[in-house]
């Protein structure tokens, strides 16, 4: 808004000084996407086998399969946004009908694995076997010598060791995700996983104790945008936070520049 002509400091600007937007469709413009951002989700259903209830499942010996994979195609970036496994059982009333099992059930018999290029996206660590409370905390423990154990008594690192030993006879490492509904991460902060053109996005299960009652099958959700690589390209890069070069605003000794 700008004061109306002859106006100077001090006057008051009228409403008609006001200039009106009207945006080309109104709220419908706000809804649209161009035409080539693809609306993408794939969603994998897998039936039990009999290698899931014995009873030599165990967190050396876990049962593990790969529950569905997809492959970028060229030129494009799979954007994903969300993620969901979940367990359905027979609902014991109409023949064939499924329903879903309580939230986190099974979360400490078997877990999820989401690769990109085999590769763990993300700072995460996940202890799905529960840990005896340890006599020497980790949180005062002397960090050298023993990497991730650094500082703890031998029978402390070792407890903890074996209680993850199923994440490493699996090869998932502690990135292993628990069984619950939802993503992994804060759910309150935007949260993106990018898989470049030409790379494959892999699910996989691991079951590291016998499930103990029938289940009628195992599902993964995958949820997000396909999107022309150069779009992303460009987005990506306006979203870059600022930097300032050294001795520039705001730095000692230095002015605006």
């Amino acid at each position: 808004m700008s004061p109306s002509p002859g106006e100077g400091v001090g006057t008051t600007w009228g409403c008609d000084a006001a200039q009106r937007v009207q945006l080309a469709g109104g709220h419908l413009n706000s809804l649209l996407v161009h035409p080539e951002i693809l609306p993408f989700e794939q969603l994998y259903r897998r039936l039990p086998e009999e290698g899931m209830f014995l009873p030599g499942v165990s967190p050396s010996t876990p049962f593990t399969f790969e529950l569905g994979a997809f492959r970028v195609p060229d030129t494009f970036e799979l954007l994903m946004f969300d993620l969901r496994p979940d367990i359905f059982r027979f609902n014991g009333v109409d023949p064939g009908d499924t329903v879903p099992v309580e939230a986190r059930r099974f979360s400490s018999i078997m877990g999820f694995e989401i690769t990109i290029d085999q590769r763990h996206v993300g700072n995460v660590r996940f202890e799905l076997d529960p840990v005896p409370i340890q006599t020497t905390p980790q949180a005062f423990a002397p960090q050298q010598g023993l990497g991730e154990f650094a500082g703890l008594l031998p029978p402390a690192a070792f407890n903890i060791s074996a209680a993850n030993s199923f994440a490493n006879a699996a090869g998932a490492g502690l990135s292993l995700n628990p069984q619950r509904p939802h993503r992994y991460g804060a759910l309150s902060v935007p949260f993106t996983l990018y898989a470049r053109s030409g790379q494959t996005v892999q699910i996989r299960c691991v079951i590291f104790r016998p499930i103990p009652s029938p289940i009628a099958f195992i599902e993964y959700d995958i949820g997000g945008l396909l999107l022309p690589d150069e779009w992303v390209t460009s987005m990506t890069e306006c979203m870059k936070p600022m930097t300032h070069a050294s001795g520039g605003a705001g730095s000692a000794g230095g002015g605006p520049r």
